[in-house]
């Protein structure tokens, strides 16, 4: 009789049952968050990358379709020529012409303003190089550049896009 009143009285949890469940579901809460909070980090690393290569490869693509080298005056020095805009590309007609070009907020070739872009940031580099290997950089023309587009959003490298243009017909 005594053991059945004994067991009577036990009809829930105790306080130490009670505190390490709520710290067990704790610690998972913890852990599911955490797991939550990688994943949308990654997601958005990856957003930024393909958005910087998009950048990147569309100004690339804008450089590559002109001309080697100004279809009037001879190169003398990369970028652009004596009577050339260096403030927009709108008139820029030959590859060399954007070197040293860096813009932020973002444009089109017509100076207006890409949208969503505030905190990026494009830049180019172009160098002659030997067109037997193209990674020694010439001071004189070679018949060979290399065109290097940088892309940045807040400062970090999120893309570059490396293309060779010769002087071919």
């Amino acid at each position: 009789m005594k053991h059945d009143r004994h067991w009577k009285h036990r009809r829930g949890f105790t306080l130490i049952e009670a505190t390490l469940s709520t710290i067990v579901v704790a610690m998972m809460a913890a852990t599911a968050l955490t797991t939550v909070r990688l994943s949308v980090r990654s997601q958005y690393k990856s957003s930024e990358r393909a958005m910087g290569g998009l950048l990147a490869s569309g100004l690339m693509s804008e450089i590559m379709a002109l001309a080697y080298q100004d279809p009037f005056l001879p190169t003398i020095a990369l970028g652009p020529e004596a009577g050339e805009s260096t403030t927009s590309r709108a008139n820029w007609n030959d590859v060399d012409d954007y070197n040293g070009w860096t813009e932020s907020p973002l444009q089109n070739k017509d100076s207006t303003v890409i949208p969503n872009t505030v905190g990026w940031t494009r830049s180019v580099v172009v160098t002659w190089v030997s067109s037997g290997n193209p990674t020694q950089i010439s001071l004189v023309e070679t018949g060979c550049k290399c065109i290097t587009v940088t892309v940045k959003h807040n400062g970090v490298v999120v893309a570059t896009r490396v293309c060779l243009k010769g002087n071919a017909p």
